[in-house]
C-alpha cells in the first residue's frame, strides 16, 4: 500500500515538473505572428511623449493649411474684384437695355393705337387727333406702310445705291466737262488751238438716245506771215520796225452753244460707244495783239478786230467708260465746220484805209469755214 503510493506521488512530481518547465519556456519563448515567424519586438513608448508628437504634427499640418488658405483667398479677392468691375458694366448695359425696351414698346403701343383708330375708325376721344389727319379715303395698304416704316428701326447705309435706268425719257442726267486740241485746216491757213474746252448738259431719251446742250470755247494764236506788205521796201522802214520783223500776231477766240444728240452703239454698263451730231450758233473775234496807232501815207494801222456770228454743224464718235455708276471717263473725236458765211459781222475799222482790216476779215472768215479736227478728253457724272 505504501508502495502504490509512493509510487503515485513519484509521477505527481515529475508530471508537476515537466508542466513548470513547459509554462517556463512558454513565457520566456520569442512572440509568434499568425503566420508562424517571429514578430517584431514592439518599441516602449511613453504616452505623455506620443501626444506631444502628435500635437506638434497638428501644428504643422494647420501652419500650412493656413498659408494655403491666405494664398488662394488673395486670389478669390482679385478675382471677386474683377468680377464686381464686369458686374458693373453689365449692370449698366442691362439699365440701358431696360430703357430702350420700354421707350420701344411705348412707341410701338403709341404706333398700335393709332393703327386701331386708323383702320377700326374708332369714335373714341383719343382717336380724333388721328382721324383728322387721315382720312377714309386713302389707301390702306398706305397706311399700313407708314405705320411699318415709323416702328422700325433706322438704318444708316454707307453703300452707294445706284439709280437703275429704265429708259423712261429725261431719267438720267449727266454733266461732261472737257477739253482737248483743236486744229483748223482751211484754204491757205492750217493753225492749231492753244486751248479747246467746254461743257455739256445731257440727257437720256431712252436706252440709245440721248440729247444735250453744249457750251464750247477755242483760241488760237498765229503770226501774219500773209500780210501784203512783207517784203515790201516801202514797209521796211516803218510798219515792221513798229510791230516787228515776224509781222503782226493774231489772236483768235471763238464761243459756241450747240444742241446735239447720240446715238449709243451698245447698252453695256462700263464701256458706251456712240455716235453723235450737232449744230451750233458761234461768236468769234479775231484781232491784232499788237495794236499801237501806226500810219503810212493814207493808211492807218493799230486797233483793228474782226467779230462774227456764224452757224456750224459737227459730227463725232466717241465711247463713255464709266468707272462707278455715277461717275466715268469720255474720249471723243469731232469734225466740225461753218455752214455759209457769217450771219453779222463786224469790223473795227474801215478796210478801205486799213490794210490789216481787210486781213483779218480775210483770215477769220477763212478760220471759221475751216476743217476743224479736235480730240476732247472728259469726265461723266449722272446724276
Amino acid at each position: 500500500m505504501k508502495t502504490k503510493q509512493l509510487v503515485v506521488l513519484a509521477l505527481s512530481l515529475s508530471f508537476a515538473s515537466a508542466f513548470a518547465q513547459s509554462e517556463e519556456q512558454v513565457l520566456n519563448s520569442d512572440p509568434i505572428n499568425v503566420d508562424g515567424y517571429l514578430a517584431e519586438e514592439r518599441p516602449v513608448t511613453d504616452g505623455e511623449l506620443e501626444q506631444i508628437r502628435n500635437e506638434l504634427k497638428k501644428q504643422k499640418v494647420g501652419t500650412t493649411l493656413n498659408k494655403t488658405k491666405a494664398k488662394d483667398l488673395g486670389k478669390l479677392t482679385n478675382q471677386t474684384e474683377k468680377l464686381l468691375d464686369s458686374q458693373d458694366e453689365y449692370i449698366d448695359s442691362k439699365i440701358e437695355s431696360s430703357i430702350a425696351i420700354k421707350e420701344f414698346n411705348k412707341k410701338f403701343e403709341e404706333n398700335q393705337k393709332k393703327l386701331n383708330c386708323i383702320m377700326e375708325e374708332s369714335n373714341a376721344a383719343e382717336c380724333e387727333p388721328y382721324k383728322s389727319k387721315y382720312s377714309k379715303n386713302r389707301k390702306k395698304e398706305e397706311l399700313v406702310q407708314e405705320i411699318k416704316v415709323s416702328q422700325a428701326a433706322p438704318v444708316v447705309s454707307t453703300a452707294e445705291v445706284a439709280p437703275m435706268p429704265s429708259g423712261n425719257p429725261f431719267e438720267t442726267i449727266k454733266l461732261l466737262p472737257f477739253a482737248g486740241g483743236t486744229t483748223y485746216s482751211g484754204e491757205t491757213e492750217s493753225l492749231e488751238a492753244s486751248l479747246s474746252a467746254g461743257l455739256k448738259l445731257e440727257s437720256n431719251l431712252n436706252n440709245r438716245f440721248s440729247v444735250g446742250l453744249g457750251l464750247n470755247y477755242a483760241q488760237l494764236k498765229t503770226e501774219d506771215f500773209a500780210n501784203s506788205y512783207y517784203g515790201n521796201q516801202a514797209w521796211t522802214g516803218g510798219y515792221y520796225n513798229n510791230y516787228g520783223q515776224q509781222g503782226r500776231e493774231m489772236q483768235f477766240n471763238t464761243m459756241g452753244l450747240e444742241l446735239y444728240g447720240k446715238f449709243f452703239i451698245t447698252q453695256g454698263e462700263r464701256f458706251r460707244p456712240y455716235l453723235g451730231a450737232g449744230l451750233g450758233i458761234n461768236r468769234s473775234e479775231l484781232k491784232y495783239s499788237e495794236n499801237n496807232p501806226y500810219s503810212y501815207s493814207n493808211a492807218q494801222f493799230g486797233d483793228e478786230s474782226y467779230k462774227s456770228t456764224y452757224f456750224s454743224g459737227n459730227v463725232s464718235i466717241g465711247s463713255e467708260i464709266m468707272i462707278t455708276r455715277s461717275f466715268g471717263l469720255n474720249i471723243e473725236a469731232q469734225y466740225a465746220t461753218g455752214l455759209g458765211s457769217s450771219l453779222s459781222s463786224e469790223d473795227a475799222k474801215n478796210p478801205a484805209n486799213s490794210p490789216d482790216q481787210a486781213r483779218l476779215r480775210e483770215l477769220g472768215d477763212e478760220i471759221i469755214n475751216a476743217n476743224a479736227l479736235s480730240i476732247f478728253v472728259g469726265a461723266v457724272v449722272m446724276f
